[in-house]
């Protein structure tokens, strides 16, 4: 395998607020934060994307669909990819298994009805996957899923309902962490740049996670910029993650 890159964006909007923002109705501040990341964060992240000619993966929970049509409909009219990220947002491992289903059929049922488009992969709010979950994804068909750290190389992951291409993440490839603790822009620029390198190196896929709220700040998109410069010069390419998951289970 070559060295690989895919940009993941999660848009998560109100929805990625603590329990998919339950108790925060009445806190405009928080929720404006999140609709900021689909009115202003979003087209900033897509610009970036654009000006490299670069195609990426971005995740949506259902509601956020429904809340922001506009803004998901234009996603599904562009070459990006989008995949489900719950309905509601919340963890999987919160709720019982009849409500883990519910949660992967109304998100479904949600993008397709907005942008008219089923989605093929899967990552899990707050990463936090669990078996009931992924035996009702490969149940309904979906090839792959983005919530495990199992390795750093894409792998199967099988339950008693069969199997899925596995593109695995870590807190460390993902903005939101980082900027819990520090406004430092640079900091995040070198970890990636690291990663990349390394990836290289191993000839390896590796998958980058970003949120339009936190990385499409006016002076944090550069972040993805340089990342972008960084990969153009050293010819890796940008891969959406489902075409990804195609080759690896065409050769597993």
């Amino acid at each position: 395998m070559t060295a690989q890159v895919s940009i993941t964006v999660d848009v998560d909007g109100e929805a990625g607020l603590p329990d998919g923002g339950r108790g925060y109705e009445d806190r405009l501040s928080s929720r404006s934060e999140r609709v900021f990341g689909l009115v202003r964060g979003l087209p900033r992240v897509l610009d970036v994307l654009d000006d490299f000619g670069a195609t990426a993966t971005f995740y949506v929970p259902g509601v956020t669909a429904e809340r922001h049509p506009d803004e998901a409909g234009a996603l599904a009219g562009s070459r990006h990819e989008i995949g489900h990220h719950g309905h509601t947002h919340r963890r999987p491992d919160t709720l019982d298994a009849d409500a883990q289903r519910a949660e992967v059929l109304d998100g479904t049922a949600a993008l397709a009805s907005i942008t008219g488009r089923v989605p093929s992969g899967y990552r899990a709010p707050g990463w936090e996957l669990t078996t009931a979950t992924l035996d009702v994804l490969v149940e309904t068909g979906f090839a792959f899923d983005s919530s495990l750290m199992g390795d750093e190389c894409p792998y199967l992951v099988r339950t008693g309902a069969g199997a899925l291409v596995e593109l695995p993440v870590h807190w460390s490839l993902d903005d939101a962490p980082h900027f819990v603790h520090t406004t430092d822009v640079s900091g995040l620029l070198s970890v990636w740049q690291a990663e990349l390198y390394a990836a290289r190196r191993d000839r390896r896929h590796v998958t980058f996670t970003l949120h339009p709220e936190i990385l499409g700040r006016a002076h944090r998109i550069d972040v993805l910029r340089r990342l972008l410069d960084t990969v153009a010069a050293m010819d890796v390419p940008v891969v959406p993650h489902g075409a990804v998951a195609a080759a690896f289970a065409a050769h597993a």
